[in-house]
């Protein structure tokens, strides 16, 4: 797919949840690695327990360019990874986890894999998104 040239290791991406029936919105760092999508978060986070009780988000990049705005939006299910090798492998590369957690087996340290099951692309200065289930 064509959208994960438009991703780097890691960027600054909102990302919602749903909080009972109201949408939650809030910056966080998208990390694309191997083309999987991952966010850290901390256990008392209130977005922890939104995603236990529903787990689907979605993610919004800002683009820009000379001709002007646009943005990919990633919309899916948060599936919680609990297997510690693949939580060090995410950290390793995103270095930016060690600031907040020095060892990933802290229970704290949730990190999240987005299985994405829709892509939404308008290109910087067109009018028409492009939608890929």
């Amino acid at each position: 797919m064509k959208y994960w040239d438009l991703l780097q290791l890691t960027q600054a991406v909102s990302v919602a949840t749903v909080d009972d029936s109201r949408p939650k919105v809030r910056p966080m760092t998208l990390i694309t690695l191997k083309q999987r999508l991952f966010l850290a978060t901390g256990k008392t986070d209130p977005k922890v327990r939104q995603l236990s009780k529903n787990p689907y988000m979605e993610c919004l990049l800002p683009l820009a360019d000379s001709s002007g705005n646009g943005y990919l939006r990633i919309s899916g299910k948060a599936l919680e990874i609990r297997d510690i090798m693949l939580k060090k492998e995410v950290a390793d590369a995103a270095k930016f986890i060690y600031d907040y957690w020095q060892d990933i087996a802290d229970e704290s340290f949730i990190l999240y894999q987005l299985m994405p099951d829709e892509w939404r692309y308008l290109k910087p200065g067109e009018d028409i998104e492009e939608i890929v289930r």
